[in-house]
């Protein structure tokens, strides 16, 4: 059962308190649970990870504590994909990309896997309190709905801050910035992956981490080509447009969530939302947030700049409050996932046909030498942050025996 199946079944027949509720960024349904045991290591060769997002920062770090021999290429100038903080908006750190934890905060010492590592993060439980809808242009209170929203998040960290503290500095000098992969030939006894400005790496084992979109868009040439069955899996995934932007204010005059749909499509279709984004922090800031996906987003990408879209944002902050915004406007950021060009989008939103069968055969290692990971291809946690971790965890069991 998928988040959205999961959601609405669960409205359905009353569940209340504790029901995970709309996740701004990475989001999804999930089963708690990432097999961390060890894969019982038979592998001395080298590998290569393409991408330094939470999966490959995961399977890096996992390579490095059972003592394998490995790079992470990147395409960008920093690490950690759709992860990613400001520290220049407000007093405490923002998550412009995956956000919620969407479980249990054990889940981080699941990732860690480290006995030995004091993981002292301490967090929100994001139970608000005032809710509104905007529909058909009135602005209504639905504060009934608050028992139905409850979630975790950091409070004085982010994920960024989480992968920063716990995993990067085990691997940071395995990490290799501004390469984008455009070729990965395993035509021959090693792997051959080049980048866009002709370096060549080698390996023995190459994982491939990259958004799907950048699979869709065939930005990197495999040889021999990906198999036709795999190739028509992963455009069965959808990952369109993906938007949030940060705004802070002088005064507070919106609630702790704003919704525009009714109350089913509201928790089923996540496309769109506002949220008090300094709910639970140690802070007297106000910041409202936003983050919409497909269509929702699109109404602002397509407009192509930050500031217009901060300008529309406005605009449409004024009409829903009777024009409280402008007065009270200190600063912003916007953070435009489909402008990112080794991303181009949000996450795997849908899937056409079923979903796990979608994802085995997309992560069916090609010759026993080239493999997927991520958050599109986790199991049963696509689309979260800890599912991208799941999934590195997951494929290093099939590759290193």
């Amino acid at each position: 059962m998928n988040r959205k199946e999961f959601l609405k079944n669960s409205i359905g027949i009353g569940i209340g308190s504790g029901l995970p509720f709309l996740g701004l960024f990475l989001e999804g349904c999930s089963n708690a649970f990432i097999d961390t045991s060890s894969p019982g290591v038979n592998f001395s060769g080298k590998v290569l990870i393409v991408g330094a997002g939470a999966a490959g920062l995961t399977a890096g770090y996992i390579l490095q504590r059972n003592n394998i021999d490995f790079e992470i290429i990147e395409a960008s100038a920093v690490y950690g994909g759709r992860v990613k903080r400001t520290t220049d908006l407000a007093d405490f750190p923002i998550d412009l990309g995956g956000e919620w934890i969407h479980e249990k905060p054990s889940v981080l010492s699941e990732i860690i896997n480290d006995p030995s590592v004091n993981a002292s993060i301490d967090f929100v439980d994001y139970t608000p309190q005032t809710i509104q809808w905007y529909k058909n242009g009135k602005l209504k209170d639905r504060n009934w709905t608050s028992g139905l929203l409850s979630e975790h998040k950091f409070k004085s960290t982010t994920w960024f801050g989480f992968f920063e503290n716990y995993i990067v500095p085990k691997i940071t000098n395995k990490i290799r910035y501004n390469q984008p992969v455009s070729q990965i030939d395993y035509s021959g006894e090693r792997i051959s992956v080049t980048t866009n400005n002709r370096t060549a790496y080698e390996a023995d084992k190459v994982l491939v981490t990259v958004p799907v979109k950048i699979l869709q868009s065939n930005m990197i040439e495999f040889i021999p080509a990906l198999p036709s069955e795999k190739i028509a899996n992963i455009q069965k995934i959808s990952m369109d447009a993906g938007l949030k932007v940060f705004i802070e204010f002088s005064e507070r005059f919106y609630p702790d969530m704003l919704f525009f749909e009714g109350l089913i499509s509201a928790f089923t279709q996540e496309n769109k939302s506002y949220y008090n984004a300094a709910f639970g922090k140690a802070t007297n800031k106000h910041v409202l947030g936003l983050f919409a996906i497909n269509e929702k987003a699109e109404k602002y990408t397509r407009l192509g700049t930050d500031q217009a879209i901060f300008e529309a944002v406005m605009a449409e902050l004024d009409e829903i409050f009777d024009g409280k915004a402008s007065p009270h406007y200190l600063g912003h950021v916007v953070q435009n996932w489909s402008a990112e060009p080794y991303i181009q989008g949000s996450y795997s939103d849908s899937f056409d046909g079923n979903r796990k069968s979608i994802v085995r055969t997309i992560v069916k290692p090609l010759n026993n030498k080239v493999y997927f990971a991520g958050e599109a291809f986790s199991i049963d946690n696509q689309a979260t942050v800890h599912g991208a971790c799941e999934s590195a965890y997951s494929i290093m069991k099939e590759m290193l025996i």
